[in-house]
């Protein structure tokens, strides 16, 4: 038991670890926040979607009818998960409505927050975290990576709506053809057939370097955003709003409890005893601290910007100290 909280805590250790250079950077002006666009479409169009082939291309388990199901089925939770944390979220903060001649004031705030507690970091993080945790467990990077499929396609589409309150920003184009997805969609074609698949033939393996480096930047850089992130805000933004804290419980506590009950029965029956990370891998993944995407939305489509940045940053910083206690409790 103590040994998973020594082990979990060391992991966001590590992570953070890459946090600090970010912040201290951004301090002494050496790094500025407009830089931080160029450095998410490094990490969203190159090192990401690698980290995302590596996972299916590099020794993989086989491509049996089994392992396609387990596939549908770790798809199929993640979206239950998503669209059951989005109703919580949006139970949670009605609170927020304060109407005034017609208009919603608080539209803008109670749908960053909303979005924060729908949406978890399960790439940027989620993806590092689990490699990380299980040791480089191939199965287990696999399905961690079919829940960013669903978790893709839900962000541009609902998560683009919840922002913008406009259908026009839905967009089923930029779910499907994000990089994320297409870097999901070539390792599971190299997956499914391995004749192909460069990356796992002995006589060339050298090229295994060029996803496992370039993914391995995944989680230095995603953690060099928040430490900027964080050095943008003062301590009032980051620690003074609770309206922030609630967002953060929903985010860390709430999400993964709601998805661990989701999955409960399954685990109770033994139906996946031979593949536990079918039913573990969506809730790690909803356990995570808030997606990246609400910064990049929330200044794009016109959002509340000072709240994105905020629940991001804080979010991502209480995460050190409940996943601990999450990784235990899918361990009993």
């Amino acid at each position: 038991m103590l040994d998973i909280i020594i082990k979990v805590s060391l992991i966001m250790a590590v992570l953070f670890a890459f946090a600090l250079p970010g912040f201290l950077l951004a301090k002494t002006k050496l790094v500025r926040p407009e830089s931080l666009a160029s450095i998410s479409n490094v990490l969203l169009c190159f090192a990401q979607p690698l980290m995302l082939i590596e996972a299916f291309a590099i020794d993989p388990i086989a491509p049996t009818k089994a392992t396609l199901l387990n596939f549908l089925w770790v798809l199929l939770f993640s979206f239950a998960a998503l669209f059951l944390t989005f109703l919580a979220a949006k139970l949670v903060f009605l609170y927020k409505r304060r109407v005034k001649d017609g208009r919603d004031e608080s539209r803008k705030k109670r749908d960053v927050l909303v979005f924060v507690g729908t949406f978890s970091n399960c790439g940027f993080v989620g993806l590092p975290f689990v490699d990380m945790f299980t040791e480089g467990d191939t199965e287990a990077m696999m399905y961690v990576t079919v829940f960013n499929v669903a978790f893709n396609v839900l962000v541009w589409t609902l998560g683009a709506y919840l922002i913008t309150q406009d259908r026009r920003q839905i967009s089923l184009k930029k779910a499907v053809l994000n990089p994320s997805t297409l870097g999901a969609l070539v390792g599971f074609l190299l997956f499914l057939v391995p004749e192909i698949n460069i990356f796992n033939m002995e006589p060339v393996k050298e090229l295994q370097k060029i996803v496992t480096y370039a993914g391995g930047m995944t989680a230095p850089l995603s953690m060099l955003v928040v430490g900027v992130r964080m050095a943008e805000l003062s301590p009032k933004q980051l620690f003074g709003d609770k309206d922030i804290y609630i967002a953060a419980f929903v985010r860390l506590v709430l999400s993964m409890a709601l998805t661990y009950l989701l999955i409960l029965p399954f685990k109770l029956t033994g139906l996946f005893g031979s593949a536990p990370y079918v039913l573990l891998t969506p809730v790690i993944a909803m356990a995570m601290p808030p997606a990246a995407s609400v910064v990049a939305f929330a200044e794009k489509m016109d959002g509340d910007k000072t709240t994105a940045a905020a629940a991001y940053a804080t979010g991502t910083l209480l995460s050190v100290f409940t996943l601990p206690f999450a990784m235990l409790l899918l361990s009993l």
